[in-house]
């Protein structure tokens, strides 16, 4: 935990390699200082039909699932650190976002073998 899930138009691989997005992503995580490096897990979730009602003709939106219990502060912190890498990379014409999702605590489970 956490789980940070890069959902992103198809198309934005022709700007930005998903390695390149994955290591921005981890280092924002990383930086906020609110999870031990090695718990930090991304995945990738291009989307192949999408439509943005604006001057965009890409996306990325990072999803960052965490478990319930921190303050809107903390929060704020997490989804500042997440997205302050992304805005280094030379993209042209993409919506960029970071939404903090809450898992609730009580009924997380999960298992490494």
């Amino acid at each position: 935990m956490p789980n940070f899930i890069i959902e992103y138009s198809e198309s934005l691989t022709e700007q930005v390699s998903e390695e390149t997005l994955m290591d921005k992503v981890f280092e924002g995580a990383k930086a906020s200082g609110h999870f031990p490096p090695e718990a930090i897990k991304i995945r990738l979730e291009p989307r192949k039909g999408y439509r943005l009602h604006d001057k965009q003709k890409d996306f990325l939106h990072v999803h960052a699932h965490i478990l319930s219990g921190r303050t809107d502060e903390q929060k704020t912190e997490i989804s500042t650190a997440t997205i302050t890498p992304l805005k280094t990379l030379s993209l042209e014409s993409v919506f960029v976002s970071v939404e903090i999702v809450d898992i609730h605590r009580a009924s997380f489970v999960d298992y490494a073998y």
